[in-house]
């Protein structure tokens, strides 16, 4: 589960930039930032909890210190309206979202901004191969998310936005369910991806803002104890000083599970909420382009499968440098 703490501190790389969208310039621009996390979980998938006894509990808190290197790159062409980006979104990274891609972005004349992307799934995602082992260490396997994407941001100058993907998870190993007397195929993972949200940005003042948004997600996966809607929807908070800024992000989640898992005899229903506080510091000691980063952030997965209850908790601090 390491790579969704990584997610978590990319979070606060840019918390400003959701709130003011700067003017692009022609030719190369981005940023490089380096964070160090430190973060507690009781998650069953942590890559430290390899071996558990009990299958109706959440795991054992295990506690990770960890640095990440992160960047973007953008080549915008001589028009300032055409740009082509590599990176991680600053507007994700400043909801806590967290993931790769590459595309194509355009301003449109008093139309707002269209962008098309690929996640080619560069980030490995560490699971079990068997989730449901106990008294034996369980096999880690990789896996990843590959998708297209495509945003339309403030739509006819509305302040209303909407983002779409599309793609699929695979893992490497899926063998989950196997050694038990049930049918396994329930319990494959591998899935199709749909994603949609949209979402408003209301100004409150020159310096406050409030972002809403409301979002579905489709799981399809093949193992129908696996696939999943999901229904959510976040606030965000945010604050202008003259040097800093400040975004409180709330949000939840409802996901259920379309079949019954077979190795607890119930569908699973799970209640997420997530809470977390990003703060950005620019220009610290008269350092130009410079800003200092943090977050405070906690997750928390309460399911009526109390295998799947999760809690983190994420404190980090960092440099971010643009050019």
């Amino acid at each position: 589960m390491k790579p969704l703490y990584i997610g978590l501190v990319t979070a606060i790389v840019s918390c400003n930039t959701m709130a003011k969208p700067v003017d692009w310039t022609p030719g190369f621009n981005g940023d490089i930032s380096l964070m160090a996390a430190y973060t507690r979980t009781n998650s069953q998938f942590d890559s430290d909890n390899a071996t558990t006894e009990n299958l109706h509990s959440s795991g054992n808190d295990q506690s990770h210190i960890l640095a990440a290197p992160l960047g973007t790159l953008a080549y915008t062409l001589a028009s300032a309206k055409q740009q082509f980006f590599f990176g991680t979104d600053r507007s994700d990274v400043a909801l806590g979202r967290f993931h790769t891609e590459v595309g194509y972005r355009q301003k449109l004349e008093n139309n707002g901004t269209v962008s098309f992307s690929y996640i080619p799934g560069l980030l490995d995602l560490k699971t079990w191969q068997n989730p449901y082992l106990t008294g034996t260490s369980r096999e880690k396997t990789g896996s990843n998310v590959k998708a297209f994407r495509a945003q339309w941001e403030n739509i006819g100058d509305s302040m209303y936005s909407l983002d779409t993907a599309y793609g699929r998870y695979d893992v490497d190993q899926e063998r989950s369910g196997e050694g038990s007397n049930i049918d396994t195929h329930l319990l494959d993972r591998n899935a199709k991806l749909f994603f949609i949200e949209g979402s408003h940005l209301l100004p409150l003042s020159r310096s406050q803002m409030i972002r809403t948004a409301l979002n579905y997600s489709n799981i399809d996966a093949d193992g129908k104890a696996m696939a999943a809607d999901i229904y959510g929807g976040s606030a965000s908070f945010i604050q202008l000083f003259p040097q800093s800024s400040l975004i409180l992000t709330l949000s939840y989640k409802k996901a259920l599970f379309d079949a019954e898992n077979p190795i607890f005899d119930k569908k699973q229903e799970d209640d997420r909420f997530g809470a977390f506080l990003a703060y950005e510091y620019r220009q610290p000691f008269n350092w130009k382009n410079w800003s200092i980063v943090s977050l405070l952030g906690y997750n928390t997965t309460q399911s009526n499968i109390h295998f799947y209850d999760a809690d983190t908790t994420l404190v980090s601090l960092g440099m971010n440098y643009r050019f």
